[in-house]
């Protein structure tokens, strides 16, 4: 692929970037009931300066080894980038998910951008693979015809 498609796809994870950071800022701001319960009730919350620039570093790192795991810019053997992709973050994703249910709203956020992020790599791998065998299928049916392949 030429330089233009990888710029292209660098700035699809920049805005990706960008709208995560907006969403952990944003729950930063927010009303952590849980963390009232042990606070005076009327005391006003400290905003969450500390997890979100914690969460920010994850996303960042995040972001930045999907990218470099999946490389989409390189047709051949995408699907199993893709399937080592899901597979590494979903792992990582889980322990997450076990432990959502008394967080603060950053970890809400993160944990929300975390399965966007499996889903889109599931979906992703999903039609890059019928898209690969589809291809591969009409390789085959060429070559068991006598012609040669496009």
């Amino acid at each position: 692929m030429s330089d233009r498609t990888i710029r292209w796809y660098c700035l699809a994870a920049t805005i990706v970037w960008l709208a995560v950071m907006a969403a952990l800022i944003h729950a930063g701001a927010q009303h952590d009931y849980w963390l009232q319960r042990s606070l005076d009730p009327d005391a006003p919350q400290p905003y969450a300066t500390g997890r979100v620039v914690t969460f920010a570093l994850m996303s960042t790192v995040e972001i930045a080894v999907v990218m470099l795991i999946v490389r989409p810019w390189r047709w051949r053997r995408l699907w199993l980038r893709l399937l080592i992709a899901f597979a590494l973050l979903l792992t990582w994703s889980i322990p997450f998910a076990m432990g959502a249910m008394h967080q603060s709203p950053v970890y809400g956020a993160h944990l929300l951008w975390l399965l966007l992020l499996d889903l889109s790599l599931f979906l992703a791998l999903c039609a890059v693979s019928v898209i690969s065998a589809r291809q591969a299928l009409r390789r085959r049916a060429s070559a068991a015809r006598g012609y040669p392949s496009p």
